[in-house]
């Protein structure tokens, strides 16, 4: 059901692009692309290498699925981590593997997609997600048949202006219509509350109101080394550079987008 899909696919471009945030201090915006139905083999031929694609099972999907990282992708994580600017790198030779730092940034980039996938997929289907094993040759990972068709799920790093690679998350079709069904009921079946179920959960939202939690808005970063922070006098400046926008996180998690400034 390709609604369902897309309903899928908005939560875990949100659950993504904070999970990105949190793990690698990546701040790119993430959109969600149309779902498509493809050939294997098409897919394949269109997949530029080097690229990070990751055999996974998606449990309970019956076939395997791939997790592909483009390279940009990988380049613009590891730019970022070091302190640089995400943006668009020059494109590697095809037969370029991934340095030792960008297969370790990879991975947590593809275990940020895993736990994305978690979260998206919980309303409509408990799911798990195991890795089996990755290549850089789309060539080389002989998922299919090449007749056989996929269900193609993109999304675009970066914003219009400036694209910082995709990620795909591919599903072989045949498994996809074996949980149409299950995904339906899922999305769909709403049972009626009861009186006493409004009236407790009246109460519980009543309750909840007098709760404090801890909000917070991280406006910025400022990195400095060990020696410059016992080399500081009372007069000296720290340079320090606002996000512009952050996240307002509430107790450990993000809740909203934020701009950061004054007003009135």
């Amino acid at each position: 059901d390709t609604e369902v899909l897309e309903q899928i696919n908005s939560r875990l471009q949100r659950h993504l692009r904070h999970s990105l945030l949190k793990e690698l201090k990546y701040d790119a915006p993430v959109s969600a692309e149309a779902v498509e139905v493809v050939d294997y083999a098409e897919y394949i031929q269109k997949t530029s290498s080097p690229s990070s694609l990751s055999v996974t099972k998606i449990s309970p999907l019956k076939d395997q699925c791939l997790c592909v990282l483009d390279a940009q992708v990988v380049y613009s994580c590891v730019d970022n981590w070091f302190g640089g600017s995400p943006r668009p790198l020059r494109a590697e030779a095809a037969s370029r593997e991934f340095s030792r730092t960008e297969e370790v940034v990879a991975k947590k980039v593809r275990l940020s997609v895993y736990s994305a996938l978690l979260e998206a997929w919980a309303p409509s289907l408990e799911v798990q997600c195991e890795f089996l094993r990755s290549e850089v040759n789309p060539l080389l990972v002989n998922l299919l048949a090449d007749n056989e068709q996929v269900v193609v799920t993109r999304f675009k790093m970066g914003g219009d202006e400036q694209t910082l690679g995709t990620v795909d998350v591919v599903y072989p079709f045949e498994s996809m219509k074996l949980l149409q069904g299950s995904l339906v009921k899922a999305v769909e079946a709403k049972a009626p509350k009861s009186r006493l179920e409004k009236q407790w959960a009246s109460r519980l939202r009543g309750a909840l109101d007098e709760i404090p939690f801890e909000a917070v808005v991280n406006a910025g970063e400022i990195p400095i080394s060990f020696a410059d922070l016992a080399n500081l006098k009372v007069g000296d400046t720290i340079p320090f550079k606002s996000f512009g926008r952050s996240e307002l996180s509430v107790n450990g998690l993000s809740i909203f987008e934020v701009e950061i400034g004054s007003a009135g």
